[in-house]
């Protein structure tokens, strides 16, 4: 049986576009800068501009992109989420029943949910900005701070208060995913392409690694000074946010060098590579409207004419 080569050629550039890991393209890393009010961006050899400044809005924290490029930020100061172009134009997106908002994260479906980390809640707003409480005060939330989807569509959150990691299903039902051991005041989180998942943890400096079992190693101490967000780009290197100014960039072998210095206390991450393309959250596919965005609609004619022509008659 002969291999149609128009068949490889398309499950190669589909493989490659629905891993993130599209040829070509650089990672763009953005970093809310709290000190500052301000939303910079890195390009991947490290130099650093002014994304957004926040002149209406207050402490950025966490970064989150939607599948149409628009950048969403937690601001804990005034409470609310703003909302960025691709040009860094702000609007305010939410702000109903947000007392200090920290980590956000989007579902496949454009949900945004947020840890409200003073009302011991997470909260979701749907892509037009209705809210509604996700997880309830009471439930055992302590400070919650990062959030991160895994591929099923299981959300984690980091437990600042009583070092824990919780995930939740679909429908808002907890359960306790790692505690004790090595987390200690655990903040941002971030999963690679194989599922492991990494939390800084603020309260000893380290940078632990939890298999998808929840089974918890060590990753990283040199060189993870206060962190706080962690984010994972496209050939999967770990960054973290450090309150001490930098941004730290960790192989896969969890080797430190220094990304980014001289922040006035950088807390969040999220990546898009350079056409404005989010990088997969976590170990998440695409939305197709995502995918949709890094093909283009001639692009995605010829993937659908490249398959007719694949398949036998």
């Amino acid at each position: 049986m002969k291999t149609n080569p128009f068949v490889l050629t398309t499950v190669f550039a589909l493989g490659a576009l629905l891993t993130g890991t599209v040829p070509g393209r650089a990672d763009i890393l953005y970093v809310g800068v709290a000190g500052d009010s301000t939303i910079e961006k890195f390009t991947s050899s490290g130099t650093g501009t002014i994304f957004a400044t926040e002149a209406a809005h207050s402490f950025p924290e966490g970064l989150a992109f939607d599948s149409a490029g628009r950048l969403y930020a937690a601001n804990a100061g005034d409470n609310t989420i703003a909302r960025f172009t691709t040009g860094g134009v702000g609007t305010l997106f939410a702000s109903s029943g947000l007392v200090s908002p920290s980590g956000v994260a989007f579902d496949s479906a454009g949900n945004l949910f947020v840890a409200n980390t003073s009302g011991q809640t997470i909260e979701k707003f749907t892509p037009a900005g209705v809210a509604s409480v996700f997880v309830p005060f009471g439930a055992g939330l302590s400070q919650p701070l990062g959030l991160a989807f895994d591929r099923t569509g299981i959300l984690y959150e980091a437990d600042f208060g009583n070092n824990r990691i919780w995930k939740f299903t679909t429908a808002g039902v907890g359960s306790i995913f790692a505690s004790g051991g090595g987390l200690n005041q655990p903040t941002g989180l971030a999963f690679d392409a194989a599922g492991n998942l990494f939390v800084a943890n603020l309260g000893n400096n380290t940078i632990e690694k939890f298999t998808t079992g929840g089974v918890g190693s060590l990753f990283a101490s040199t060189g993870a000074q206060v962190p706080v967000g962690l984010a994972v780009d496209s050939a999967g290197n770990l960054y973290a946010a450090c309150n001490t100014g930098t941004i730290q960039k960790f192989t896969t072998g969890g080797v430190a060098s220094v990304f980014a210095s001289g922040l006035n206390d950088p807390q969040f991450l999220a990546f898009t590579n350079d056409a404005g393309v989010p990088l997969p959250l976590a170990n998440q596919i695409p939305e197709p409207s995502a995918v949709a965005l890094m093909l283009g609609t001639g692009g995605l004619l010829a993937l659908r004419r490249r398959l007719l022509i694949s398949l036998p008659a």
